[in-house]
This record gives structure tokens, sequence and C-alpha cells, in this order.
């Protein structure tokens, strides 16, 4: 292997774990959607690096150069970058009323795009300089870039998040030393050509060793100055603010940042009964990513858990076998084992939730996860569901998350497979003949999430094969099938529900129950089998009653998808191929937003989703100039301009035809990864380590394809078969993952390499092979079509967000194999010309 693969490999496994940890660095201090956001522009500094290469060609004897300082600037500017988005005061919160929070966004974006446009700018000088190599040097890039993810998540649970940083930056200064210890000495600049003074072998001798372990020891111990900083909006800066509060513990890992909080204004009881008398318990406050609050709560006398709404699971079913799915700071577990239940299995995915819970303050809880009732299971709740053979009397899915204006919009672009038809299909699948299935929500008005939550329930029933639980509604006559409309039943507190959804039919008895539980403790009906409706809205009363009425029109109306249309919010069950739970937007509330811009706390006018329209309109913008300009002014070392350099009588392919085939392989790549992964978060379990495995089987896999078969696989067989196997994984993946469910993960890690080794080949032939009928028309334009390609990438990353959103996963691949088909449509003149096919 030559030095510059070493090279390629080394900054391009560094960029990949830097976007890993600027991922990380945005959901603990901002939120997901600003992530999204921020990595999708900074991601146009691979774009901006392919225009700057149509402006400034790289030649054989500058591209050391080149190389030498894109990585010491890379290595320079990624600490820089994450300072400035650190310390920058933007606020997202503010945009619509201050004006000087423009200024901060855009240097906010400008910073995250400075490194990644010289990480862009070695990549693409390279591949310009050595079109006849693309093949190995973009097996190199991807190879490098597979590695990436996995090392950035094996270190972020052993360095933490700035300690990854460092290695990020440790990566990038190796490849710098990998290209002086080479042995290069010459360096020609664009204009003029100048040989410097080689650095003395001393001064090399003992500056390079010493950066570097400067950069290790910085990566074992990093400067406080790199802590994260939160936005004051989120629940771990808020609970901070009531006076002797106190962060008592904080663990890293590949996916999250753990802290406990110890402050005497944490008060936490969703749902609690206003008929409680006694005093909150002693309580710690557990947060993931310094957001939604979840009390480790000292035991004390089971009357305050008892006037949780949860506790009616357990009046239902006494000593119940018990499944509590994602309990957090283990409330749900409490109330379990004070009321009564006969075995509690805890299926928890985040591991230092559950050593937190086991030893660092298992003598505050009670030894909660010792008793000898409970057994913890560390997996994903579906992952879990889908491998055992236990059935059990309840399945709870507890509320443990902060509660969220519907209007907000921030979490739009969180994917949820707990919340799913076929999630909700896989706990009734499990449940014993008298079992039940419990979730607890936040309420809003109008009803959204409570709504949302019952339509899932009743199109899961449907799934089961049961027919439409049809009942009486508003005091009406009663229709359909009796005995599955006693499967359902519903209630709140004042800004809580909870949903039940029973495998057999409520026996007169249970209903008795339930009325009991909800009078003794104020809390109010919303549906029972029988329910009248003077029965309903009786304690925290709200005018007109929204929550009985929209959950009887559901049940009872004959057309579903009418109700869902009409509704003011998007509330139709998510699925998993569309597993956006609080994904509200609709656009008739485009006006209500507008009129409240400003105005309501809510970041970004009132939802994500527009969000995602306004970047996307940015990023074409954008990388329109990334891509445009360079034709205007671009010239050879000659001085001649563009249309001199190649007239367009002279093409076989015209330039657009270029711009079209490299445009579409940057949209294509990316939406056949984005949907992959979802499809295999279920398969793998926990999603940051499905990201790892997908993304890096990909990228080596097309690293693989680059170097071994791109000399050898035509376009004209690669393209169309890139766009059958689109098209055919869909099909195929669900059952290939039924048949080895069951295998150990590192089993199902394999499975997973292996199902994505053919279309992950193939991926890497395209490129390459672009490349080399470039360079038959002319080397200027492969840092162009280097610029294409990238904001194609970015533009591909917000419009399949927007696509999945709107339409599920599915439609983004199937989108991929029409992006693959059509590249093959374009770029075929010019394999018949110069018979590339053949070589």
């Amino acid at each position: 292997m030559k030095p510059i693969h070493v090279a390629l490999m080394l900054i391009s496994a560094a960029t990949l774990a830097f976007q890993v940890v600027l991922t990380r660095f945005f959901a603990l201090a901002q939120g997901h959607h600003l992530a999204f956001m921020a990595i999708s522009l900074a991601l146009l500094g691979a774009g901006a690096s392919g225009s700057y290469l149509s402006l400034r060609p790289p030649t054989p004897a500058n591209l050391p150069f080149i190389i030498t300082r894109g990585a010491t600037f890379f290595t320079l500017s990624l600490l820089a970058a994450y300072l400035a988005v650190n310390y920058l005061p933007f606020d997202a919160y503010r945009l619509a009323l201050e004006r000087s929070q423009l200024l901060w966004l855009t240097l906010y974006y400008l910073a995250l795009t400075i490194p990644f446009f010289f990480s862009g700018l070695v990549i693409g000088a390279a591949l310009a300089v050595e079109p006849g190599q693309a093949g190995t040097l973009y097996a190199a890039n991807l190879l490098g870039s597979g590695l990436g993810p996995p090392l950035a998540l094996g270190s972020l649970a052993w360095l933490g998040g700035p300690g990854t940083l460092f290695l990020c930056a440790l990566l990038g200064w190796l490849a710098v030393v990998g290209s002086q210890v080479s042995g290069v000495r010459c360096h020609v600049s664009r204009f003029t050509p100048y040989v410097p003074r080689p650095t003395p072998h001393a001064l090399r001798f003992l500056l390079y060793p010493a950066i570097t372990l400067g950069l290790v020891y910085l990566a074992l111990r990093p400067p406080a100055l790199f802590e994260v900083k939160l936005t004051p909006y989120k629940s771990l800066s808020q609970a901070l603010l009531y006076p002797g509060s106190e962060i008592i513990f904080r663990r890293w890992n590949a996916f999250s940042r753990v802290d406990v909080i110890r402050s005497e204004g944490i008060r936490s009881a969703p749902g609690l009964s206003f008929a409680y008398t006694g005093e909150l318990p002693p309580q710690l406050g557990l947060l993931v990513d310094g957001d939604n609050l979840s009390p480790i709560t000292r035991p004390g006398s089971p009357e305050f858990s008892q006037h949780l709404p949860l506790a009616l699971a357990f009046a239902l079913r006494p000593a119940a076998n018990t499944l509590i799915l994602e309990p957090g700071g283990g409330l749900a577990v409490l109330t379990a084992l004070q009321s009564g239940a006969g075995a509690v299995t805890v299926v928890q995915s985040n591991h230092t939730i559950v050593e937190a819970m086991r030893h660092d303050f298992a003598d505050f809880n009670g030894k909660l996860y010792s008793d000898p009732r409970v057994t913890v299971v560390i997996d994903e709740p579906r992952s879990f569901l889908r491998r055992t053979n236990q059935l059990f009397d309840l399945i709870i899915l507890p509320l443990t998350d902060s509660f969220r204006p519907v209007t907000a919009g921030a979490y739009t672009l969180n994917e949820d497979y707990r919340y799913t038809v076929e999630a909700f299909a896989d706990a009734l699948a499990h449940l014993s003949p008298d079992g039940l299935l419990i979730v607890e929500r936040w309420l809003q008005l109008p009803p959204s999430e409570s709504l949302r939550l019952w339509g899932t329930a009743i199109a899961a029933l449907e799934l089961e094969g049961d027919r439409r639980p049809v009942r009486q509604a508003q005091g009406g006559p009663e229709t359909g099938d009796r005995r599955e409309a006693q499967r359902l039943f519903a209630l709140r507190s004042l800004q809580t529900s909870l949903i039940g959804v029973a495998r057999s039919p409520l026996a007169v008895e249970d209903m008795a129950k339930v009325r009991q539980f909800a009078g003794e403790r104020q809390f109010d009906l919303i549906w029972l089998p029988d329910l009248h409706p003077a029965e309903t809205n009786r304690f925290s009363i709200v005018p007109g009653d929204p929550y009985h009425r929209t959950f009887s029109k559901l049940l009872t109306t004959p057309d579903p998808a009418a109700f869902f249309v009409a509704y003011p919010y998007a509330v139709a069950p998510p699925t998993d191929d569309h597993p956006f739970f609080f994904h509200f937007f609709k656009w008739q509330q485009i006006p209500e937003i507008l009129q409240s811009l400003g105005w309501s706390w809510q970041p970004f006018g009132g939802s994500g989703y527009l969000v995602l329209v306004v970047l996307l309109a940015l990023v074409i913008l954008l990388s329109a100039g990334l891509i445009l300009l360079p034709l205007l002014w671009m010239k050879d070392e000659g001085g001649r301009r563009k249309d001199e350099i190649f007239p367009s009588s002279s093409f076989i392919l015209h330039p657009s035809s270029f711009f079209f085939y490299f445009a579409l392989l940057g949209l294509g790549f990316l939406f056949v990864e984005i949907p992959l992964l979802q499809h295999f978060i279920l398969y793998l379990g926990q999603p940051a380590y499905a990201f790892a495995v997908v993304t890096s089987a990909l990228l080596m896999a097309a690293g693989i394809g680059s170097r071994y078969l791109s000399p050898r696989l035509s376009l004209r067989l690669s393209l169309p078969l890139i766009a059958l196997l689109a098209l055919l994984y869909p099909v195929l993946l669900p059952s290939l993952f039924d048949a080895t469910l069951r295998l150990p993960w590192a089993g199902r890690m394999l499975v997973t390499v292996l199902a994505l080794l053919p279309l992950g080949t193939l991926l890497g032939i395209p490129f390459p092979r672009g490349l080399k009928l470039v360079a038959q028309e002319s080397r200027e334009l492969i840092p162009w079509v280097w610029a294409v390609n990238g904001c194609a990438s970015v533009i591909s990353a917000v419009l399949a967000a927007i696509m999945a959103l709107t339409w599920g996963f599915s439609v983004v691949l199937w989108s991929a194999a029409l992006a693959y088909g059509l590249a093959a449509i374009v770029i075929m003149p010019g394999t018949r010309r110069w018979g590339l096919e053949n070589r």
C-alpha cells in the first residue's frame, strides 16, 4: 500500500469519526434537530473543496503539498470548529426575535464547513491528479470511511466526547506524518513553482512524536475548555438552576451521555393523582443526553406509587408476570414491586443506566434491580420481543421522557420503533390469554400523542386479524362485535393518558375495577366498551371533552383514512417503515405557525418539518453556487478558459451528462444507505451499533468493489444491478431477519455484513469508472464532478429525511433504484464510445 493510500484512509477515517462526534455533540448540546442541520451543511465542505480544485487544479508536483497542508489544516480546524460551535452564543429559540442570531447561525455553519473542506481537498486532489488510479484511491477513501464510525463509537465509550474529538485530530495528524515520512520533498504551487527547504530530520524526529504524544495525552485527559455546553432549554440545564443542585454521576457510552443530578427541586411523578395528599419521596434525576429527566426514587410508603396511573395495571392483574420496557430511572419498576407483581422483567437498552441503577445508586433506590423478582435484560425492546418465547400478564411501556408541546416540532425527526403498529402487534403476541398491554403518554390539546397512540392500538388489533373494534359513541347504539370492542380502555390525569389493550375481551369485573380505580384517584375515563358520556370529563374538566370525543369517533368511523385527513394534526398510526411518532406536521398548520413566529417559545416557529424544507432550499442554493461558479472561471495551467479547453463540439458526452451522472450517484448512495440503516436497527438492536455496522459494511464493501471490481465490471451491468437490488432488498430482508433473529448479536452482525456485501461492492463501481470517462474528455472536469457529487450527497441527506417523513423509508429506497437507473441511461453513450465496459 502506497503512502498516499494510507493518508487517504487516515483522513477519511478521521472525517467520518468527526461526523459521529458532531452528531453526538449536537444531540447533547442542542438537540437532534439542529444536529441534522449542522451535519448536512457541514458536508458542503466536500463540495466546496471540489469547486476550489476546479479553479486551482492540482498537479502531480503539488499533490504532496496539498495532502500535507490539507491534513494539517483539517487537524487544526476540526478542533477550532468544535470550540466555535461550543461557545458561539447561538440560540435557536431566539432566531425569530433577534437578527444577531442569523449572524451566529452563519458563523456556526461556516465553522463546521471548514474541516470538511480540507478533508475533501485532500481526497479530491488525489482523485483529480490520478484518475487512472481512481479505483484504488476511491477504495482507500471508502475503507477509511468505513473504519471511522466504529472507531468513533468505541472511543466515545472509552474516552467520552471531547476525548474522541482529539482522537479524530490524532488521525488527521497521522495522515500528515505519514505523508512526510514517505520522503516527499518537492512541492510546487499552483502559479509559481518552488521547492521549500525540507524539514530537518532532527526537527521532524522531535516535532512529530511530540505532537503525536500531545494529542494522545489530550485524548485521555481533554481540557475543561472542550466540555460540551448545553443549551439552557435542556432539562439538565434547567435542573441545575435550582440552588444546591449538583451532578453526582456522569458517564459516556457509544450512543449517549448519562448524568444523574441531586437537587431538592426534583419532583417527578407524571400523572400523580390529585387524591394523593402525602409527601413525595426523595428523588434523583437521571438524564440521557442532558434531557428527559427520569426520577430515581427512594422507596417509601406504597401509597405514593398506588396513586400513579400505572398502578391500575396491577389492580387489574395482581401478582402479574410483568415486562417493563425502558423504565429509565425505575419508577415503573418500583410501582410494580410495591403493587405485588409476581415477577418483573426489565428491558433497558442503555447499559450505562443499568450499571448506575445496579451499583452506583443501588442504596438510594433500595437495591431495586437486586430484588429476586426482578430480571434485567440489556437489549432493545423490539429486539427482545422478537427473540423471546415468554408470555407476560402485563407488558408496560411507561412514560419516561419530558413533556413536548405538539407544536414544538423539535422531535419530529426522531424515529421511535416502540410506538409503531408492528411494535404493538409484537407486544400483543407475547401476552398471556388474559394479558394487558399498558402504554402511557403525555396529553396535549388538541389530542395528538394520546390519539395517535389510540389509533396505533386499533391498527395493531386489525393487524392481528381482528375486525375493527367498533362500539357505541356519545351514548349511541352499539355496533360491531362486542367481544372485540371490549379489548380497549383509556383514562387520563391532568397531563397524562394511559391506554390499555387486552389480549382477550375485558371481563365485567375488569371494567368495574377500572371505574373504581379512576373514581377513587380522580382520573377521568376516556374509553371503556360500555362507557356512557356522562361518566367522562368529571375531574380534570376540559371544555367539549375532546379526548373522549376523538377517541370514540376514531373507533366508530367507517373511514379512518378520512378521519386522519380531516384532523388538524398528522395522527395516523406510525409503522416500521414510517416510525415518526412525534411527527404531527400538516401543511395546513403553516398560517398558525407564521402567525406565532417569534412569539412562541418553540424552536423554528413550530415544526421541525419546516426546518427540513428551509434547509433543503438552502443547500440547493449553496450547492448551485458551488457547482456553477467554477464553470465561469475555470482555467487550465496555461491560463486557457474553460470554453477553450473543452469546446462543446469535442464532447461525446456534454458536461451536463457528467453533471447528471455524478449528481445521481450522490443522491442514490445515501438513498440506499439511510433506509437500509433503518431496516437493520430492528434486527441488530441498538441504533448506534446498527449505524456502525451498516455504514462500515456498506462503505468497506464499496471500497472492495472499487478496488477489485471496478476494472472488471461494466457500468452497463453494475448500475442496473444496483437498481435491481435496491428494489429487492426491502422484499427479501424481512424473511432473512425472521430466519436468523434468534442468533446471538455477533451472529446477526455477520449476517448483516454478508447481506450488505453484494450491494455494497456494486456501489463502489460507478464513481471510479465515471471518473475514467471524465478523464477521457477533460481532466480539468474531475474536481468539478467531485463537487457535484459532494453537493448532491448533502441534498440527498435532507431530501431523504423529507421523503421518509412524508412517505416512509421504502419510497427512499425505490428512489435510489430510480437514481441509479437514470444514471445508467445518462452515461451509456460514453461507455459505448470508448468501450470502457470491456476494460
